[in-house]
């Protein structure tokens, strides 16, 4: 399903809240001062949406967590301070140790939904969720972190975190790409066969491209080299001092717009075969119409849709007129990237409610998945309702046993390999012995026989 036109949409920035559970003086304090603890999603990670995790804390043990995690206690979660290293390495560390939520403290006392922790470019491949809160919420927790305890069972600190999504009987997903960019392939190449599982569920599609504009009413004839329409709609040059222009990434951008209207499969074969041929912006306009046969796209449509989503305005400098187009599906576009709030690229938005953490098909799936106020039928053999957790004691535990029972057959192993190699050694040495007896024997029998015959 597609949804075309302009619109608007308010998007809702992740700023979460953590439940404190205990101790009661904890959050008495809190409930004194603002309630729960607000905090940000991480842009990378693996997001456990429409889930709850909820556990122990313990704080890190470097407390910058640049280097290895000494995990002390069996705790789910890890307190760390900011700085020294990326955010990207600190919640490797805490994935190392075995932790489930990282909580990385900020070095300002406030913290908003525009302030998150951002991908250093190593973040693929994280699979462990972290949240960014204040230094206030932070010092507090290492205050009764560091409380002697009586009880150290009754007395940890207990936490709640909901990853709470707006669920809807239809799902509304925009795409934000970037048509230049190998994420963008990267993410659509993952998420094409979860489409196929989404096909017949009720989920529209948008997608974004990040335009933007210099003049909204040309007045001068100035072409610029990013822009078509005299400035009015533009986007990045691709290749800064190369011979590509961010006027070429407008007008295929153009084109995907339209293939985009003979449906969202269509698209999507587009983008993944367009990628794989069409290599540089220069390429775009002569590459573009091979595949579009290539997947079984209508140029001719294509070409049609554009001519029609445009109108021709002018205007008059010194008795000379000039002309320009108007492009309501770039005018569309604009207006849209105005009102999303996409914050990087590749970009999710999925029911007016930002996606935050790592950007692949599996995890945008999940997220689609639990948006539905009744997860289809495609979707029930992934999720689970919730996050299950391991104490970290039970993990030692199974590492153990593993370990006891490889070494339960290596020695069983060891044993008939030395019981073989004794039964080999017993035999050959038995057959020496009596090799040895028979010829004491024969010897012993032939010299009887030599004396009797000289006795005679």
């Amino acid at each position: 399903m597609l949804i075309f036109g302009i619109i608007l949409i308010s998007v809702e920035l992740t700023l979460g809240k953590l439940v404190v559970i205990g101790p009661q003086e904890l959050k008495q304090e809190l409930d004194q001062r603002s309630g729960d603890i607000k905090y940000t999603i991480a842009n990378f990670g693996n997001i456990p949406w429409g889930r709850r995790l909820s556990g122990t804390l313990e704080i890190a043990d470097p407390l910058d967590a640049c280097t290895e995690i000494n995990q002390t206690v069996k705790s789910h979660f890890v307190l760390i301070k900011r700085g020294d290293c990326s955010f990207v390495k600190k919640v490797r560390h805490a994935q190392n140790a075995g932790y489930q939520l990282a909580i990385v403290e900020n070095n300002k006392d406030e913290i908003n939904g525009t302030v998150t922790m951002f991908d250093d470019g190593t973040g693929y491949g994280l699979q462990i969720p972290s949240i960014f809160i204040s230094k206030s919420d932070g010092e507090l927790l290492t205050k009764y972190l560091r409380m002697p305890k009586t009880n150290f069972e009754t007395e940890q600190i207990q936490l709640l975190i909901k990853f709470d999504v707006r669920q809807r009987d239809n799902v509304t997903t925009l795409f934000a790409l970037n048509i230049t960019s190998e994420e963008t392939y990267k993410f659509l190449r993952e998420y094409q066969p979860y489409y196929q599982k989404l096909k017949d569920e009720k989920v529209s599609y948008i997608i974004l491209y990040p335009l933007y504009q210099i003049i909204k009413t040309p007045d001068k004839p100035i072409e610029y080299q990013n822009c078509i329409s005299y400035g009015k709609y533009c986007a990045r040059d691709p290749d800064g001092s190369g011979i590509a222009t961010g006027r070429m990434v407008v007008e295929e951008a153009l084109r995907q717009l339209c293939i985009f209207q003979q449906g969202f499969d269509k698209w999507l074969a587009y983008m993944i075969s367009f990628r794989d041929n069409c290599t540089s912006a220069q390429q775009y306009e002569s590459c573009s119409p091979g595949i579009q046969e290539e997947v079984g796209i209508n140029y001719q449509k294509v070409e049609k849709c554009i001519r029609d989503q445009s109108e021709s305005h002018s205007f008059l400098i010194k008795n000379e007129t000039n002309y320009y187009k108007h492009h309501n599906l770039l005018e569309n576009q604009l207006t849209l990237w105005n009102t999303a709030g996409v914050q990087y690229l590749p970009g999710i938005i999925i029911n007016q409610q930002d996606y935050q953490g790592q950007v692949t098909g599996a995890n945008v799936f999940l997220d689609i998945c639990y948006s539905f106020l009744i997860p289809p039928a495609s979707c029930a053999n992934y999720i689970d309702g919730q996050i299950q957790q391991q104490d970290s004691s039970s993990n030692l535990y199974l590492t153990i046993g593993i370990i006891i029972f490889v070494m339960i057959i290596f020695f069983m192993l060891l044993f008939c390999v030395y019981t073989r190699l004794i039964q080999k050694e017993f035999k050959e040495s038995s057959k020496a012995q009596v090799n040895e007896m028979v010829t004491q024997y024969i010897q012993f029998y032939e010299s009887k026989d030599k004396k009797s015959k000289e006795a005679i």
